[in-house]
């Protein structure tokens, strides 16, 4: 009969939750406290309005690069700075014209300013214009 009464003990306290261990009670808060922190850690970086500076080579090597930092931007205004950039590739450019798009897109402002001259050089060669990538600034 012991056992009877302590079957309808177990499932009362599994359903009312009270029989957690003080461990797994302990390593919960944990996570939500981690989580809570993250949280805040994320929002300020959301707000900060700081240009993207981007590399000065600006090739295939780092495009992959240049996304990430872009998408971690995504969803609140943004300016690239163009200024440092000496060598840019295609793939580069195409990242930068995509983003100028999602932006769009998006409704947000986006701009690059600050072009070097060797990266004005390389958006004329290829043919494209300062409304395609969003260029403000210098005249080119």
């Amino acid at each position: 009969m012991a056992r009877k009464r302590a079957q309808p003990a177990r499932a009362k306290a599994a359903k009312t939750g009270q029989r957690k261990a003080p461990a797994a009670k302990a390593a919960q808060e944990a996570v939500l406290s981690e989580e809570t922190e993250t949280s805040v850690a994320v929002l300020p970086e959301a707000t900060i309005s700081e240009p993207l500076v981007l590399p000065e080579t600006l090739d295939s090597a780092c495009a992959i690069s240049v996304r990430n930092m872009l998408l971690e931007r995504r969803g609140s205004p943004l300016v690239v700075d163009a200024g440092q950039v000496r060598r840019t590739g295609m793939q580069a450019v195409q990242i930068l014209i995509a983003a100028a798009q999602t932006w769009q897109a998006d409704g947000h402002s986006y701009a690059v300013t600050n072009p070097s001259s060797e990266f004005l050089d390389t958006i004329t060669l290829v043919g494209l214009t300062r409304e395609q990538i969003f260029l403000e600034g210098m005249a080119g």
